[in-house]
């Protein structure tokens, strides 16, 4: 399921890379740079040395062992956070999503009537939701999306950036989002959802090319919630990286990779980042405006 190949220097990968090299059966993926191979694929709200961070982020503070790990608490701390985010937001007069949920008692400063019904069950993240889950994202509110980018090139700034002088590999991670979104009307689909905000009012995300991974999970009602609480058969957080949780949910043809990743020695990023700027893409495009011209030229020495 998972395609592997490891450069030895910079300029392999990017002869790889170049509309000449071995990169067009790249159509159809999407890209995710990380500066260590270490790092999971696990979004910001799960990943287990978050916990204390994330605890103290929601503003709930840290529910007491083991409950601090129970399903149901972390979705009412991701919901906190992120209501928290749209409603400073939208009393500091910024433009925000659609959300009647979270509308309904915004006047409040805490509500936690807004994940689900007393009888009915929900997806967390719910559809009215993930329009602000995805800004939020964007600005480093913890979350369960995970970042991707249309444009490997995207992937490559954010890998080899962020492994300048650092020991061990980077590396970048494809997607192949057109077989999985070709999956979802057959028997085979993966609980996989790619969510594509607007780009209009986030100059960033439309310089980046970005869009996120969505790993919805079923809610029980409040009913059937303290039904399984008496019982003693309490859903923990789901913390495994996204690409166990499509094999383990994987059942397509052996012979169509759903993952690829690319691997490159540390050592050779400087030369992978001098090699970037010279194609265009330094922070003054990943980030437009006054702070990506100025990032850019505070740190273009690093490059050299």
């Amino acid at each position: 399921m998972i395609e592997t190949h490891n450069f030895a220097s910079a300029d392999e990968m990017f002869e790889f890379f170049s509309p000449w090299g071995e990169s067009s059966n790249l159509d159809g993926f999407i890209f995710r740079g990380h500066s260590q191979d270490s790092y999971e694929l696990i979004p910001t709200a799960l990943r287990p040395n978050n916990v204390d961070w994330f605890w103290n982020t929601c503003g709930l503070g840290r529910p007491i062992e083991p409950q601090h790990n129970w399903q149901t608490w972390q979705v009412k701390g991701e919901y906190s956070v992120l209501r928290a985010f749209y409603r400073l937001a939208d009393q500091r007069g910024l433009e925000v999503p659609v959300s009647e949920r979270v509308r309904l008692n915004l006047a409040q400063e805490f509500d936690f009537h807004g994940l689900n019904s007393p009888h009915e069950s929900d997806i967390w993240i719910p559809k009215d939701l993930l329009e602000t889950a995805a800004l939020a994202q964007h600005y480093g509110i913890p979350t369960r999306l995970l970042d991707w980018t249309y444009d490997i090139f995207v992937a490559l700034y954010f890998a080899l950036t962020g492994a300048i002088e650092s020991d061990g590999n980077l590396e970048i991670w494809a997607l192949n989002k057109e077989h999985l979104s070709f999956l979802k009307p057959t028997v085979n689909r993966v609980n996989i959802d790619f969510i594509t905000p607007h780009y209009a009012n986030n100059p960033n995300l439309n310089a980046q090319k970005g869009l996120f991974t969505h790993w919805p999970i079923q809610l029980p009602s409040m009913v059937n919630e303290m039904q399984l609480f008496q019982s003693g058969r309490v859903a923990l957080v789901d913390r495994r990286p996204l690409n166990v949780l499509i094999a383990e949910n994987y059942k397509g043809e052996e012979n169509i990779p759903i993952f690829k990743r690319f691997t490159l020695p540390c050592s050779d990023a400087k030369r992978g980042c001098n090699i970037l700027s010279k194609l265009g893409y330094d922070a003054a495009r990943i980030f437009p405006g006054y702070n990506g011209v100025a990032e850019h030229l505070l740190n273009q020495h690093k490059y050299s």
